[in-house]
């Protein structure tokens, strides 16, 4: 990003950075700032104003100010006629138009708020999933058309992160009872991390089309490749180059940090991401019900360190991260 136009952004980071007691999260994302190459002028220009010109004091200070920015132009209401930057024009640099609209799209949401929303126990929403994928639609359809009506009655118009089926197929169809917790570290979903105190997270995983997407928007509703503009600062993020047009492997996605243990980087696989504008669940989405029952186990300071020579070679970028990523010691 062309940090000389956020200067009091820039001033902040190059005195964090320079802090030999900065922690892993805080680097990781300062790092994505100065990193991420696809923000536009405008949207730059645009995050400028509501990050203000006074000086930086610290994380949550910064924090404070880009949640100013995502609750003004990224977590819109439905009641509100405009759409997130994400899908503006002025974005349209990163907007992803040669997806094939048969392929399936899945992401993965918390359980437990449509429940709390509908009125219903999670053991129910697991049965009817369960049924209606086998199936049974006639006895579970209206059930889960219930919860996805309270759902989406109270969902806002931000971008929604997600991956294609085929990239984690897999994943969700070898039966395995880990598949969420496989599935939440090849997509790098680090905020479904339960602790001793919180328990399991119970998860759903939302299945639908590119064409169900593109009709979001009345035909333009292109999914995108996401930037640290898109949504909440997170360390698990990894901004994904512009790509050399002669040499990359894959410059259609975004690119997932990869959450699960591995000794060396020969080791490590990619996910695959990308932004899409909200679209109304309906009770074919309704796709997988899982449990998180584990932890993190890959330190994220780690696994970025073994993302970065892969995203460097799918997008045929050498240079890319050179002068700004600290090496682990």
């Amino acid at each position: 990003m062309d940090m000389s136009r956020l200067p009091n952004l820039a001033d902040y980071a190059t005195r964090r950075l320079a802090d030999g007691l900065i922690d892993a999260e805080e680097q990781a994302k300062i790092e994505n700032f100065i990193l991420d190459e696809r923000p536009p002028h405008e949207g730059i220009s645009l995050y400028s104003r509501r990050l203000g010109t006074s000086s930086i004091t610290n994380l949550d200070n910064w924090q404070d100010r880009h949640k100013n920015f995502t609750s003004e132009e990224i977590n819109i209401s439905t009641s509100e006629s405009g759409q997130p930057w994400t899908f503006r024009p002025e974005n349209a640099t990163n907007r992803l138009r040669l997806i094939d609209p048969r392929i399936y799209l899945v992401r993965v949401e918390r359980a437990d708020w449509p429940c709390s929303l509908a009125g219903v126990e999670s053991e129910r929403l697991r049965h009817h999933v369960e049924e209606y994928q086998r199936g049974n639609r006639t006895a579970s359809s209206d059930f889960l058309d219930k919860v996805a009506i309270s759902w989406n009655a109270k969902r806002d118009k931000r971008p929604l992160f997600a991956t294609t089926e085929l990239e984690v197929e897999d994943i969700i169809n070898d039966g395995n009872a880990d598949w969420a917790e496989r599935l939440r570290d090849r997509l790098g979903l680090g905020h479904y991390s339960p602790g001793s105190a919180s328990g399991p997270i119970e998860v759903l995983l939302m299945r639908y089309t590119v064409q169900e997407v593109l009709d979001s928007l009345a035909g333009n509703g292109d999914p995108a490749i996401p930037t640290v503009l898109d949504g909440d600062m997170n360390h698990y993020f990894y901004p994904s180059p512009l790509h050399d047009p002669d040499t990359a492997e894959n410059p259609y996605y975004g690119h997932t940090v990869n959450l699960a243990p591995v000794a060396d980087e020969n080791d490590y696989t990619m996910g695959i991401e990308m932004l899409h504008p909200r679209i109304a669940y309906k009770p074919e989405h309704f796709f997988k019900f899982g449990v998180i029952a584990n932890p993190i186990a890959m330190e994220i300071e780690r696994a970025r360190s073994f993302h970065l020579p892969w995203i460097r070679l799918h997008s045929g970028r050498d240079d890319f991260g050179a002068g700004v990523v600290r090496s682990m010691p």
